[in-house]
């Protein structure tokens, strides 16, 4: 761009800076959107017509908060070893008596427990039991070696005495043919 260009286009007009807070206290936090000045906005608004009914003021009232101090332990009571106000036993007595509730639904809730496995314990048990049971079956089953013909394999004076008889059995074979 040549300097004759930057001549013929039109400066923007700067805007100028506004009140933002014109009753402002605090100089340090002005913020916001600029505030209209109350005779600005009444010149912007319609005519009321209605008065408004007048405002109700609420008298200032107090309500008293009444501690009760009996119930309260004291610093004293805390610190003096030789004697303790009531208060400081009552509040003392109320925190192991929630304490002592709270460990007997627990005590009743591992009874209930414990009651539980036992019996799982006893139903075990007898399945350990059946299975034994049922495993001594199968070892009688898979041990007895007996054939087919009620000769016991392992016997050996039934084997020789099984030998002589083929071998006559044999000898009778060939003897008829």
């Amino acid at each position: 761009m040549s300097s004759g260009d930057v001549q013929d286009m039109p400066r923007a007009t700067r805007r100028s800076l506004r009140t933002i807070q014109s009753t402002a206290t605090d100089t340090e936090n002005l913020v916001g959107k600029p505030s209209n000045s109350p005779k600005h906005q009444l010149s912007r608004e319609s005519p009321v017509l209605d008065i408004a009914p007048p405002v109700k003021r609420k008298s200032p009232s107090h309500k008293k908060v009444q501690a009760n101090l009996d119930d309260k332990v004291s610093v004293d009571d805390l610190t003096n070893p030789k004697t303790a106000s009531k208060n400081y036993w009552k509040a003392l007595a109320t925190k192991s008596q929630a304490a002592l509730q709270e460990a007997l639904s627990q005590n009743e809730k591992l009874h209930e427990t414990i009651e539980e496995l036992k019996e799982e314990i006893v139903k075990l048990r007898e399945m350990l039991e059946e299975a034994n049971a049922f495993v001594e079956v199968v070892k009688d089953l898979t041990n007895n070696t007996n054939d087919d013909t009620g000769i016991d394999v392992n016997d050996v004076s039934q084997a020789d005495s099984l030998d002589d008889t083929q071998k006559t059995e044999d000898g009778n074979e060939q003897t008829s043919l």
